[in-house]
């Protein structure tokens, strides 16, 4: 075929098929604005979600702020220092540390010497009385001591960060009430090389603790430690 003859042929196929080759055409320009559309469409949820989020995130740390300038609110009409809640707050968890932490008759005993010179707790006070009483020992004749608490392999120390929560306030002497969590074990884990948590008993203890402005406390008393002991699968 000639280029004469050609030009003629393919007018006649446009000719044809003109129906066809238009619908073609229009369906191509539908199937671009609609990918466009929906890109478009993506593109605008997407940003809107961005903003939902962005707005959620902006209600919670409003929420937040406005919760803790309440809490702040209360604790200044209570006369509440967050500098001494702070300060009263370290000096607990020292005096906590002290009390439950220990591994035989000595030092148990050693701890609670601790709080009478650290703490100025005596002899007659009542939390060194009833919750923590001098430890059982029987004495030889040569006077060595056998503490009961090394009879039966007695450990103990102070588990999570204790709660603390301070229920008055007068003329800066603060009252608390903590609840502390006493981790008890016995020389088993090592002996018998079993698992610590098979012989590991986690107990709550509740405490009431008065301190004064210059940190001295007084007033400690305690509920005995309750709770389960926990095993091991």
């Amino acid at each position: 075929m000639t280029e004469l003859t050609a030009a003629p042929a393919r007018q006649g196929f446009f000719r044809r098929n003109a129906r066809v080759l238009a619908t073609a055409a229009v369906l191509a320009v539908v199937a671009t604005v609609a990918g466009a559309t929906w890109s478009g469409q993506q593109a605008a949820l997407a940003e809107q979600q961005a903003k939902i989020q962005d707005a959620e995130g902006r209600l919670t740390g409003i929420q937040k702020k406005n919760a803790e300038q309440v809490n702040a609110d209360l604790m200044a009409a209570l006369g509440v220092s967050q500098n001494r809640l702070s300060t009263d707050g370290e000096r607990i968890k020292s005096l906590l540390s002290t009390a439950f932490t220990w591994d035989s008759g000595q030092g148990y005993e050693a701890a609670r010497e601790g709080l009478k010179s650290r703490f100025g707790l005596t002899e007659d006070d009542a939390f060194l009385k009833s919750f923590m009483p001098p430890s059982r020992f029987n004495e030889d004749s040569q006077g060595r001591r056998y503490y009961y608490i090394d009879t039966v392999g007695l450990n103990s120390s102070l588990g999570a960060d204790p709660d603390i929560e301070a229920v008055d306030a007068k003329a800066g002497v603060y009252t608390y009430a903590v609840l502390a969590d006493v981790e008890a074990t016995s020389d088993a884990v090592s002996q018998n090389k079993a698992s610590k948590a098979s012989v590991t008993a986690h107990r709550r203890a509740l405490l009431f603790i008065t301190v004064d402005a210059q940190g001295k406390v007084s007033d400690l008393s305690g509920v005995p430690a309750s709770g389960e002991t926990r095993h091991s699968g």
